[in-house]
């Protein structure tokens, strides 16, 4: 064998296995592409998911908060109304003229004390509300 042969045999096996190195570096970054690609996948997927979860709870937050800000709306409006419809009672001549009593129980026993309209409509209120409440069946 000549020494022109063993250098093209050299040559062609340096080739063969440069083509084989290439190949196998391919391969291996084709693979690690694929394995990048599937766990940003993953990771969007997982993002995605938890801003749809925190979506859903923002909603069910905000509606919830609508609804109790429409409730005590609601009862601030009643206590307003019965309010006025108590001060515009209290208001009448006939009530006027009569000095309503409260009884007091205590160990010394049964007292009278003389109840000032703006004292009545602030003992009165809640027990009126909570009847008409009840009455209303709300």
């Amino acid at each position: 064998m000549s020494l022109e042969k063993i250098l093209e045999k050299i040559e062609l096996d340096a080739r063969q296995e440069a083509e084989k190195i290439l190949a196998e570096a391919r391969e291996k970054a084709g693979q690690l592409k694929n394995e990048a690609e599937q766990k940003a996948r993953e990771q969007a997927e997982a993002i995605l998911r938890q801003a749809e979860a925190e979506g859903r709870l923002e909603a069910s937050r905000i509606i919830t908060q609508a609804l109790l800000e429409k409730r005590m709306e609601l009862l601030r409006t009643r206590r307003a109304i019965i309010n006025k419809v108590l001060t515009a009672a209290l208001q009448k001549e006939e009530l006027k003229r009569i000095r309503l009593k409260k009884e007091i129980v205590s160990r010394e026993g049964l007292q009278q004390e003389a109840l000032p309209s703006r004292k009545l409509l602030e003992e009165l209120s809640p027990e009126v509300e909570n009847d008409i409440l009840e009455w209303l069946k709300i």
